[in-house]
């Protein structure tokens, strides 16, 4: 029966009648339902803070954003200027030795696209990357500090597989702080491993390739069964700052995920494009422009009472009056533009 369903499926797809992708249901990775009743406590792994002499554990640390390093701006409220991409999910099952003995599931069905074995190639210690076909493209989940990977590249995975077992691999973890860092995300270009720096052990799924949106928003939305739509949701997220650069080509990530695209013809190359970001850097809509630029430029950013490089993960700064890009938002930028098969720039 197997043989047989894979034959049909083949035929289908070279007479262009498989179904299309589907909106997905996206469900929880471990058994920690904690989000879903309102605990949030009981469900983000905590950071230990030492801020104006005060010693915290704040759950706060282990969810979404900027939500690390915290410092007082101008009006003296309190901000945070480091970014955390994705979630951090409590164990709640451990062994005698204090080790976490929680399976880590895909959150939705996919394809093992990536597994990291080595637990010191990278602050994400053993992880998995795991990739999922939506209308809008494809869009990846990455499960990170797993103390054992129980999947292989290339499998097929459903919400019921285990991808491994949570631990506490990485840099700067003990037992006591273990949990899995869930991100879901966008590939910010399909050609990366081959630009980028020679240090990069992790080809194309590496973290810096990936423009993660929060993963417990997209959790939530799902938390009675309804499939979430991506174009939706990203319809959602706050723009913080707008740039306009000029292009050659249309970028990898539109073709990919033309979506993103609020012109008539993505294929249609305009003069410039304005591309609209979050504060943590997701590109969520491209717009095309008829004036040309010599470099890249900030044309709006939303006012705040800090410096812009404080909560932009160090990719604009100034104020917004006089907002302007750094060098990691320059490299950013070349990074989502960079052209299709060119080399890096010396």
């Amino acid at each position: 029966m197997m043989m047989r369903g894979l034959f049909l499926s083949a035929l289908l797809s070279a007479a262009g009648l498989c179904p299309a992708a589907q909106d997905l249901i996206y469900r929880l990775p471990t058994d920690n339902d904690a989000l879903f009743r309102g605990d949030n406590e009981g469900f983000y792994m905590y950071c230990d803070r030492n801020f104006e002499g005060e010693k915290t554990q704040p759950w706060q640390a282990g969810s979404y954003g900027m939500v690390r390093n915290p410092f007082r701006a101008s009006d003296q409220s309190v901000m945070f200027s480091h970014m955390h991409e994705g979630i951090d999910i409590k164990p709640l099952h451990r062994d005698a030795a204090g080790e976490p003995t929680d399976m880590v599931r895909p959150i939705a069905p996919g394809r093992v696209a990536y597994t990291n074995n080595a637990p010191g190639a990278s602050n994400y210690g053993r992880y998995v990357v795991v990739e999922h076909h939506v209308p809008e493209g494809t869009i990846y989940s990455l499960y990170a500090h797993l103390a054992a990977i129980t999947c292989e590249t290339g499998q097929r995975v459903g919400t019921g597989n285990e991808l491994g077992r949570m631990g506490h691999t990485g840099a700067g973890l003990d037992r006591v702080r273990s949990h899995v860092h869930l991100e879901i995300g966008l590939m910010l270009h399909s050609a990366y491993d081959t630009f980028s720096p020679p240090a990069n052990k992790h080809g194309l799924y590496n973290g810096l390739n990936m423009a993660g949106f929060n993963p417990a928003e997209v959790l939530l939305a799902c938390k009675e069964g309804q499939a979430l739509s991506l174009t939706a949701h990203f319809a959602e997220l706050p723009e913080h700052y707008r740039v306009r650069i000029s292009a050659a080509e249309v970028p990898d990530i539109l073709r990919r995920h033309p979506f993103l695209y609020k012109g008539e013809n993505v294929n249609t190359l305009p003069a410039a494009y304005d591309v609209a970001f979050t504060a943590e850097g997701v590109p969520i809509a491209f717009y095309p422009a008829a004036e040309s630029v010599s470099a890249p430029k900030v044309i709006s950013c939303k006012p705040l009472p800090t410096l812009q490089q404080n909560v932009t993960c160090n990719r604009v700064k100034n104020s917004s009056k006089d907002a302007a890009l750094t060098v990691s938002g320059k490299n950013y930028l070349n990074l989502i533009f960079h052209p299709k098969g060119a080399p890096a720039a010396p």
